[in-house]
């Protein structure tokens, strides 16, 4: 079972990793392992702010398939919390980049960076109803 501490150190983890592609300059050479990492990191915060917010037990997964579409999510996420729609939107598009990074051929450099920019936006957002900087 993950605590809310190993979420919060896996997503550490790859944020740090994030931005050290961005600090020499390796993000579209290495948008495979950056499209899995923005998915990867995303699920693991919304997964922190319904720990933090006794919504969800430490066994109950989250998977990044869960935010395909609109409805799966909802079906998935059932309970309601702040900012839900804008958050679940958020995880849509950072789903979305995902399978366009990781799959296929190489994408643009704008591509990469969007996929960046919505993690950090998700970021912002779950910081802020969390009380706590990741």
């Amino acid at each position: 079972m993950t605590t809310y501490e190993n979420h919060k150190n896996i997503v550490k983890q790859l944020i740090e990793d994030i931005d050290e592609k961005i600090r020499n300059d390796k993000l579209i050479e290495r948008q495979k392992i950056v499209g899995f990492a923005v998915s990867e990191a995303s699920v693991n915060m919304i997964a922190m702010l319904l720990r933090k917010n006794d919504l969800i037990s430490s066994g109950f997964m989250i998977n990044h398939r869960y935010f395909a579409s609109k409805k799966r999510a909802l079906e998935k996420l059932p309970f309601d919390f702040e900012s839900k729609n804008r958050i679940i939107e958020k995880l849509i598009e950072i789903e979305e980049s995902r399978n366009k990074l990781c799959y296929g051929r190489d994408k643009s450099k704008t591509d990469v960076e969007k996929a960046v920019k919505d993690l950090f936006q998700l970021k912002k957002i779950i910081e802020k109803q969390i009380g706590e900087e990741i």
